[in-house]
């Protein structure tokens, strides 16, 4: 127990009790949107070690900054990974980059002591690991409170729920590490391809690819597409905001899906050389799917460019061997329609769905 402890109310007076008390290299109990909070200062050592020491916390888990805002969390997260999170502060989303996790409280007047204390904080839950987070002074007064040097009331934690904790992949995808209260929409595919997309459009995004079975009906690509991009989001049974989708490419009454190897690439490229097939994707949400279609029409294939082609692209993981938008001007003279369609997700059902705004 700390032999100065002091409980003050969540006000002016509070504030300056409480930022003098970090500034001078204490420990505080705070309150803050989610559940309360131990605090230290992120350039007091000693104190950052009490806060492991009070929770029981292990020492290779780090713990994560509270920031005052945007700018001042872009500093231990990196400007990318604060760009993200901006998107949801103040709010109950952790940012993690550069080996650091930072989110910006919706709590005013945790914000404001923040603020006074140069902007950033080390805050982790006041209570002991594994425990109960608390949402009251009192619970976080008898969890962890004794033992720190100041604890500040500020009535009940509006949230009561923890973070929602993401990561920032180097491809400007998300990993989930918490689940919490912020939602992503999440991509049930791992097409780079529907990932370049997502990510111009300017979503945030997590990836997480299913091994659904597919199905296909040569004669109907529309059906084929429908019942194989519901499969996908149906194997995320109880997720919210699912994104699914599945494409092939359609000519002479044949589907032409991914090819098994490089040969059959070059098959594939033969058979379509000078035509022009049909493009179909079918894109599922949320239970609701909606199914586009364009059409493409490739030059005239010498054999040498359709080795050519295949060398560089090595196209094995893509709907009739070809990538619209890798190295396509070799083997594309034009098309109609989407253009997205044609790389495998198309941008109007995104927009009718609210997706994209």
């Amino acid at each position: 127990m700390s032999d100065c402890l002091r409980t003050v109310c969540a006000d002016d007076a509070g504030l300056a009790a409480a930022a003098a008390t970090l500034n001078g290299g204490g420990v505080a109990v705070i309150p803050t949107d989610t559940v309360y909070g131990l605090a230290a200062r992120p350039d007091c050592p000693d104190a950052v070690a009490r806060l492991y020491s009070i929770k029981a916390r292990d020492a290779k888990k780090p713990i994560a900054i509270l920031a005052s805002d945007a700018e001042d969390a872009a500093r231990f997260v990196g400007a990318d990974a604060a760009r993200i999170g901006a998107k949801h502060w103040p709010g109950a989303l952790t940012v993690v980059g550069c080996g650091e996790g930072a989110r910006v409280p919706d709590h005013e007047w945790t914000r404001r002591l923040i603020a006074a204390c140069g902007g950033a904080l080390r805050v982790t839950s006041a209570n002991l690991s594994g425990g109960q987070a608390s949402t009251d002074s009192a619970a976080a007064l008898a969890s962890v409170g004794l033992s720190a040097d100041i604890v500040a009331d500020g009535g009940v934690s509006p949230g009561g729920v923890a973070s929602t904790v993401v990561r920032v992949a180097d491809n400007g995808c998300l990993e989930l590490l918490r689940d919490g209260p912020v939602k992503f929409l999440t991509l049930a595919s791992g097409s780079p391809r529907r990932a370049k997309i997502l990510r111009d459009l300017g979503i945030d995004f997590f990836v997480e690819k299913t091994d659904a079975p597919e199905v296909s009906y040569p004669h109907d690509p529309k059906r084929t597409v429908s019942e194989n991009a519901i499969a996908k989001g149906a194997a995320l049974a109880g997720r919210q905001q699912v994104l699914s989708a599945d494409t092939i490419v359609w000519f002479g009454n044949r589907i032409y899906g991914k090819p098994r190897d490089l040969d059959e690439s070059k098959d594939f490229l033969r058979e379509l050389s000078g035509r022009t097939h049909t493009v179909f994707t079918g894109v599922a949400y949320d239970g609701d799917v909606k199914v586009v279609e364009s059409g493409v029409t490739f030059r005239k294939l010498s054999e040498a460019a359709i080795c050519e082609y295949v060398a560089r692209v090595k196209p094995t993981d893509r709907a009739g061997a070809y990538d619209i938008d890798e190295f396509g001007n070799l083997i594309v003279e034009g098309w109609t329609g989407s253009y997205e369609n044609i790389m495998g997700l198309p941008v109007e059902p995104l927009r009718e769905w609210g997706i994209v705004r």
